[in-house]
């Protein structure tokens, strides 16, 4: 047996503070575990009751290449000096991680090791001084025990925090890290679990670059700002909310990386600036090629909050033709298919759904875009494209469909020569229903039948050109149904009323022709 006083317990003390999570204990004895070259490390915790208060056991367990007697006395218990200094594979090269045992301030700290056929049992007390003891029994690896006097809520509060500290820290590492730990009863401790969680951002895709020693994954990020990630063996280095490349949350693990001496932050040296070169290439290249297709699928699925995400980062990424909008009748279009179809109409169309005027547009091959109801879409749309006016559908197009109705040829004959006569005419005249834009208006000039087209300012019907156009009167207005009801007895009467009505504020009527129009109508 040998019994030694710790270092100067000014340094020690000042050791332990450095760690500003007392829980952070457990990252570096996982880290030492993984530097011996241990594939699995197991944390187990556990509670013996007793009178007001019982005995807390924290052990960490790995099964790595273990320490003799040389390495206990002349690294682990000698501070800032480590087997690991100048090794790139190891991640605790200051030789002072072990200390962080001292930071939840245990009653006892145990270490059992072994190494070239010798087995040793290290014990420190409350004060850090320790005694080194032969082990009877051969040990593989090496156990890590914390001991600590407390009160069985206390313990389920120590219970909690290091499963958290445990995920935090240890969730991507390359060793398989299981952890367990019984309740305040002292009951019997349940069998270890794997904390590993994915290698993975919360994007709606991710990019992925590997190469030896590091791994970086990347993505729009759904939330700001974006989380950045550093982890070494993908033992957790630093996580930070910051827009390191915006909009972009990426992890990545690399040798390269180091964590600062106080452990609350990454060394910015060129093993960082190359890491986040790798970052930046990653981003700029794969990332920045994915948008558009991603971009595209979303909106073709309708997966709205994915989308989002997406638009609002590729608007900034991308030019505007190549961005993708999800369409009213379904599917999607590009920019350029979107700018295309508003220029030919002097206008973009918009819908909120899918009805019969949007089929009849799409039948059309006009694209018409799906409107959110923040209205935050076709703003996007709007300035990335370009496009100075954009309406819905039914204010923006108009389709007239010719009916039979009865009364309208009797109507229509005795019409036409009173339009004549005041010099309206109309290369042809109908009734007929009116679809989108117009639909309340009691009559509307369009230029072919059937067919979807944008509706501007209704002219006065004197105006010249006029005549080559097709005069539609809406079979859904009240007044043109007034007088086909009227037309079926009295058809000069009913079309002289409804003269009246289509030529009201027409500057080229004059009294002496009306006075003629109105007399041929009543004398019938």
């Amino acid at each position: 047996m040998a019994a030694r006083t710790a270092p100067a317990a000014d340094l020690v003390d000042e050791l332990v503070h450095q760690f500003s999570d007392p829980f952070a204990f457990y990252r570096e004895l996982i880290q030492n575990g993984i530097d011996a070259g241990s594939r699995r490390i197991e944390v187990t915790l556990s509670f013996h009751p007793g009178r007001g208060s019982g005995t807390a056991t924290a052990q960490v367990a790995d099964w790595g290449e273990g320490m003799n007697r040389d390495l206990l006395e002349n690294y682990l218990l000698t501070k800032f000096r480590s087997t690991k200094e100048g090794d790139l594979t190891k991640i605790g090269r200051f030789g002072i991680g072990f200390v962080s045992v001292f930071a939840p301030e245990p009653d006892l700290v145990v270490v059992e090791t072994g190494r070239d056929g010798e087995a040793w049992r290290l014990l420190f007390q409350r004060d850090k001084t320790y005694e080194l003891f032969r082990s009877p029994e051969p040990v593989e690896g090496t156990r890590v025990i914390l001991h600590k006097q407390m009160k069985a809520p206390e313990y389920d509060a120590f219970r909690e925090r290091s499963r958290e500290a445990i995920q935090r820290w240890c969730r991507h590492s390359e060793a398989e890290v299981m952890f367990a730990a019984g309740d305040a009863s002292g009951g019997a401790v349940p069998e270890p679990a794997s904390v590993r969680e994915p290698f993975t951002v919360d994007a709606p895709f991710a990019v992925e670059h590997v190469e030896e020693g590091t791994r970086v994954v990347a993505g729009p990020s759904r939330q700001e700002p974006p989380l950045c990630g550093m982890y070494n063996r993908g033992l957790t280095l630093l996580e930070l909310r910051e827009a390191l490349f915006p909009g972009v949350t990426f992890k990545i693990a690399s040798r390269y990386l180091e964590h600062t001496l106080t452990r609350d932050n990454v060394r910015r040296d060129e093993h960082f600036e190359k890491a986040m070169r790798l970052v930046r290439e990653l981003v700029e290249g794969p990332l920045k090629e994915r948008l558009a297709p991603e971009l595209r699928a979303c909106a073709e699925r309708r997966a709205w909050a994915d989308y989002r995400v997406l638009l609002r980062h590729a608007k900034g990424k991308l030019d505007g033709d190549a961005l993708w909008f999800p369409l009213a009748q379904g599917g999607a279009a590009d920019g350029k298919a979107l700018r295309r179809a508003a220029r030919k109409a002097g206008v973009l169309a918009m819908a909120r759904g899918r009805d019969a005027l949007v089929d009849r547009l799409a039948a059309a091959e006009i694209p018409v875009l799906l409107a959110d109801a923040g209205g935050e879409l076709v703003e996007i749309a709007k300035a990335a494209l370009g496009i100075s006016e954009c309406k819905f559908a039914d204010e923006a197009y108009c389709i007239a469909e010719p009916v039979e109705a009865p009364g309208g040829p009797e109507l229509l004959r005795a019409l036409r020569p009173m339009l004549e006569e005041a010099q309206l005419p109309s290369e042809k005249l109908l009734v007929a229903t009116l679809r989108g834009a117009g639909a309340s208006a009691i009559y509307s000039l369009v230029d072919r039948i059937g067919e979807p087209q944008v509706v501007r300012p209704l002219p006065p019907l004197h105006i010249p050109g006029n005549q080559t156009r097709i005069l539609c009167l809406n079979r859904g207005h009240a007044r043109v149904a007034q007088a086909l009801e009227l037309a079926r007895s009295r058809s000069s009467l009913a079309a002289f009323l409804l003269y009246r009505l289509l030529a009201v504020g027409e500057v080229t009527r004059d009294a002496k022709r009306d006075w003629a129009i109105a007399e041929k109508a009543l004398s019938r």
